[in-house]
């Protein structure tokens, strides 16, 4: 507990992490709107940060483990590192005169993989890649609607050879820019490519720590060895890196969940990132049983918490944790965007509601569409609560008329915690 105080006070008095903040809050003051939760804003905005200021970011970040990565702290990869311009731009999107803007977007560059994972949630999607020249005015559209984190995935980005470009586009923007990999192609001449691009991290995805299982559940004998290899590689390249792992309800009964943490950590990852299987893509029809229950993700996020607070290496960064109620909830459509190979822009990579077409129509008037629709962030992660109101409506991903008939159906829904704290009972 002391160490964590100790490191807010630092980071609370390095001028190039409030510098903006600060200028931003006293903006946003003079205008009389309030974006951050109350103490924090005072935390920030004080020389010289009080006990009760430190102890309320304190109790907001129980659980996480700060650290430093490359001269910047890492809470974890839903939040940019700083001090750093995709930090600094977090806080200049306060200034937009939005009501919403997003902190991240997630490119899916391409549909195509050699991998059939048993969860792929982009399958059964329309086939087809934009062209290099249309993802980089969908980068610039980004830049200026304020993504702070840029994602590359698929299907395998890695097999764009212009994968590059694209990244340095995102990242000289001043996004913090993640790739989103099997493994399968990350070698050390790309690698070499991808830093020289200004790429921040690497998640590499690894589903369990038997290469047999691991190897089944991605549909591609060596995909184990391929992933661990890549990792390995990623480290030594000086990426942040990530280990990706959708968890089974067989990996959580298992007792699993540590073994898989220390396959992380023997492959190099600074951050172990657990996402739950989704009803989309694979298992949109039929994929109920694959779903965890409320006791798998109890004992999930019991072991994001508690991992952390033994600051055991890697971090743990469960998004059942992060996107609960009582921390951020879902922000799908309202703080994340997601964009599929054709254009089809989504509130997340497992909602296939599409609000407009990147390639044919501005990205501000379909983020306003989007964020229009799906109201505030939410206490429960969207298309687990409502995937049977897009069944019915049929087709994916489901057109904008059909996309905002679903988010009527599927009403409004109270506050997360944090956003409450920050809205003081207003939307």
């Amino acid at each position: 507990m002391i160490r964590q105080y100790l490191q807010l006070l630092r980071i609370l008095l390095d001028r190039r992490v409030t510098t903006v903040p600060r200028r931003v809050l006293a903006q946003l003051s003079r205008q009389g709107k309030q974006r951050l939760p109350e103490e924090i804003g005072k935390s920030l905005n004080s020389r010289l940060p009080g006990f009760k200021g430190l102890a309320f970011m304190h109790r907001w970040l129980k659980g996480e483990q700060l650290t430093i990565h490359n001269g910047q702290w890492v809470i974890n990869s839903f939040l940019p590192p700083f001090p750093g311009a995709a930090f600094d731009r977090m806080f200049e999107n306060l200034l937009s005169g939005r009501r919403l803007s997003p902190v991240s977007a997630f490119l899916a560059v391409t549909g195509e993989c050699q991998y059939r994972c048993w969860h792929c949630s982009y399958r059964n999607r329309p086939g087809g890649d934009l062209e290099t020249g249309q993802w980089l005015k969908i980068i610039g559209a980004l830049h200026r609607l304020g993504a702070s984190i840029i994602g590359f995935t698929g299907g395998e980005p890695c097999s764009r050879g212009d994968l590059p470009q694209l990244i340095s586009a995102a990242s000289a923007g001043g996004a913090a820019s993640i790739v989103f990999s099997s493994g399968g192609g990350l070698n050390p001449a790309l690698l070499k490519e991808l830093k020289k691009a200004g790429l921040w991290s690497v998640c590499i995805s690894l589903d369990h720590p038997s290469p047999e299982e691991h190897d089944r559940l991605r549909g591609m004998q060596g995909a184990h060895a391929t992933a661990c290899q890549a990792l390995r590689l990623a480290r030594e390249s000086g990426f942040y890196t990530m280990v990706g792992t959708v968890a089974t309800k067989a990996l959580v009964e298992d007792g699993l969940l540590p073994a898989m943490h220390g396959l992380a950590g023997e492959c190099g990852a600074h951050e172990l990132r657990i996402v739950e299987p989704m009803p989309c893509g694979l298992l949109a029809k039929g994929g109920e049983n694959s779903l965890l229950e409320p006791g798998h993700i109890a004992a999930i996020r019991r072991f994001h918490v508690e991992t952390n607070r033994k600051r055991l290496r890697p971090k743990v960064c469960a998004f059942n944790q992060i996107e609960s109620p009582e921390v951020f909830g879902c922000g799908a459509g309202t703080q994340h965007l997601f964009i599929d190979a054709t254009g089809e822009v989504c509130p997340c990579d497992f909602t296939a509601m599409s609000f407009g077409n990147a390639a044919r129509e501005p990205l501000d008037v379909i983020w306003s569409r989007m964020s229009g629709a799906m109201g505030n962030p939410r206490r429960h992660c969207f298309i687990q609560a409502h995937y049977r109101l897009l069944l019915k409506h049929g087709g994916f991903p489901l057109p904008p008329d059909k996309s905002s008939l679903v988010c009527a159906e599927a009403g409004r829904e109270a506050l997360p915690d944090y956003f409450q704290l920050v809205a003081g009972g207003k939307e």
